[in-house]
């Protein structure tokens, strides 16, 4: 199963490269968090309560950055383990120029369902995941908009 999309922002690429690379910044950024348990210069894990009518309960993500080719392409793993389920997903970020800040495309490949995510339809997943990928971005946004940056992150390749 794959979901892509693009978003538009009124920031220059630096910027937001600046902020997708910055694992504490996107730690902060998960919907339906309870907590974030370790933040690392690559990657960072936290538990979340997602709203899912498939799923109760809590479930701990680790996001990897694979690859980094600042300031254009970012590739990140997600891995999700919780009650006897786990998901694996693949994201590529792609940024570009705009005439009035930048363009992200994303796409989210499903690499793994197993346990008790296996038997959950493509439909299901589909739309939970739109949810969450919407309030990301929001919330991305806002963030960018209430505390922008001026300089790069240390080792950000910006």
């Amino acid at each position: 199963m794959q979901l892509s999309g693009s978003e538009i922002f009124h920031f220059p690429r630096a910027e937001i490269w600046c902020r997708l690379v910055d694992m504490d910044f996107m730690s902060r950024m998960i919907p339906d968090m309870d907590r974030i348990d370790e933040v690392e210069l690559d990657h960072f894990t936290c538990r979340v309560r997602p709203g899912l009518s498939f799923f109760s309960g809590k479930i701990t993500l680790r996001f990897d950055i694979i690859r980094r080719e600042p300031p254009h392409r970012l590739l990140v793993s997600v891995h999700g383990k919780g009650m006897g389920g786990a998901v694996a997903v693949d994201i590529e970020l792609n940024l570009e120029d705009t005439d009035s800040g930048s363009v992200i495309g994303w796409s989210g490949t499903v690499s793994h369902k197993g346990g008790l995510f296996r038997p959950v339809g493509d439909g299901l997943i589909s739309a939970a995941a739109t949810r969450i990928v919407c309030e990301l971005w929001a919330t991305f946004r806002d963030a960018l908009a209430s505390h922008p940056r001026t300089t790069p992150t240390p080792g950000g390749g910006a």
